[in-house]
């Protein structure tokens, strides 16, 4: 054997052992699994909230099971509301009438645009109901008033934050309800609170309650909904003290940055590296939200060393610009190229009043995840239990590829890679000496 053949034999030894090697190193286009969107519990964005009352959110508190003078600022409760439409925001009206006020402090002809009810909502009721941060998440609407059924004038157009349903609203089908103002049982009728009816609103055995709407009816009168859920148009007086409020608005979808069931909300382990758990079904029609805080730090992350890990490794992150404090975390969700959220677990607890508002954090990989490309994404949010808003930073979005190959698997590879570069340098060496000889 010559000098050029040895080194020719040499490197088809080396070619085939570092193959493999080169395959562990190299990007795994493996596709994960891609389950179905429509039955995770955690879902980014609302575009599966559907409309016609088909699904309800939780956003913000107000007194409910409590009577009016047992009310405090720590008793109040989540407030259940049901999605009337989505279509750019989410329309929404309470679930039961959660408040008993007149219409009008005087006894008037009044329009929705002047009448004091219109200013108790989007003031007293707005600040009591929501956080300043949820606050920032419900839309100034045009409210669009149309004259009364009997031809009451209903004046100008008007900008609210919170308002009323009109007459015509509650007749629409595509928002849910029946299409006769006659017609009795149905969608249209609303419990009242035990607060609402504390206040001396008019309550049926079942705890039903007529409540008010914003299309004026005859003279000095409001339209409302009975109790037994058909509308009249004529109206009752505005200054009547025995019709509940319930109010309407519409939310910001582009600050909702996820929604989850609303009973448990993101589930996550202990929070640490161990943190991450499988995203389960949900198939429920109560939702909750996680709104993105335009108040917080800015949020910033990067994965710490290489995007490619083993199956049994960790991602590490770097991260700055953490919110610190009560329910205070950074998280993250492992991703697929369907859109689907994986896993999610609270990374870091930021609770503690030692905590960092940057560093590094790592999680393990979940054991069960397929090999292929993901998506991670981390942020700092509030994370404040069942049925109540959770609040969130911008988020991060990182791009990982999960390996085949685990720690062992690598292990071998480079044993293997090694003993065949010192096989062949035997060889070489063989070779060599043997030249010379000759």
């Amino acid at each position: 054997m010559n000098l050029r053949k040895a080194f020719v034999s040499m490197a088809a030894i080396l070619m085939a052992g570092l193959l493999s090697f080169s395959a562990f190193q190299n990007t795994l286009r493996a596709e994960s699994d891609i389950n179905d969107k429509s039955a995770k519990e955690i879902r980014s964005g609302t575009a599966h909230i559907s409309g016609a009352m088909e699904n309800n959110i939780y956003f913000g508190n107000y007194w409910q099971s409590v009577k009016s003078e047992d009310a405090t600022d720590s008793n109040r409760e989540p407030v259940k509301w049901r999605v009337l439409a989505n279509d750019g925001s989410l329309f929404v009206v309470s679930d039961q009438n959660l408040d008993c006020v007149e219409y009008n402090k005087s006894v008037e002809t009044v329009t929705w645009e002047e009448c004091s009810l219109r200013k108790w909502l989007n003031s007293t009721f707005f600040d009591n109901a929501f956080t300043s941060q949820e606050q920032g998440a419900v839309l100034e609407s045009l409210v669009v008033n149309e004259d009364g059924a009997k031809g009451s004038e209903a004046g100008a157009n008007t900008y609210d934050r919170v308002y009323l349903l009109s007459i015509y609203e509650v007749i629409d089908p595509d928002l849910g309800f029946t299409t006769e103002w006659k017609d009795k049982g149905g969608p249209r009728i609303t419990l009242n609170t035990e607060y609402t009816k504390s206040k001396g609103a008019l309550t049926g055995a079942d705890m039903s309650g007529a409540w008010w709407l914003r299309t004026p009816g005859d003279p000095k009168n409001a339209a409302n909904v009975y109790n037994a859920g058909n509308v009249f148009v004529r109206g009752g007086s505005v200054n009547n003290f025995i019709f509940a409020v319930r109010p309407a608005m519409n939310i910001d979808t582009s600050k909702v940055l996820f929604t989850s069931s609303a009973d448990g909300g993101k589930t996550s382990g202990v929070p640490g590296p161990d943190a991450m758990r499988e995203v389960g079904s949900y198939t429920g029609s109560d939702w909750k939200l996680t709104i993105k805080d335009d108040t917080r730090p800015v949020f910033a992350a990067s994965v710490s060393g290489s995007k490619t890990i083993l199956q049994d490794g960790a991602v590490v992150l770097k991260y700055e610009g953490a919110a610190t404090g009560e329910n205070e975390y950074i998280s993250a969700m492992i991703e697929d190229a369907g859109g689907n959220i994986l896993y999610y677990g609270n990374i870091v607890d930021n609770t503690s009043a030692g905590a960092a508002d940057s560093g590094k954090a790592a999680f393990n990989v979940p054991a069960e995840l397929t090999p292929g490309n993901y998506m991670i994404l981390v942020f700092s949010e509030q994370c404040n239990g069942s049925f109540k808003t959770d609040l969130a930073s911008g988020i991060v979005t990182l791009d990982i590829t999960i390996s085949k190959y685990k720690t062992a698997d690598r292990n071998i590879c480079i044993g293997i890679v090694a003993a065949i570069v010192v096989a062949a340098c035997v060889v070489v060496a063989f070779v060599v000496r043997k030249k010379h000889s000759t």
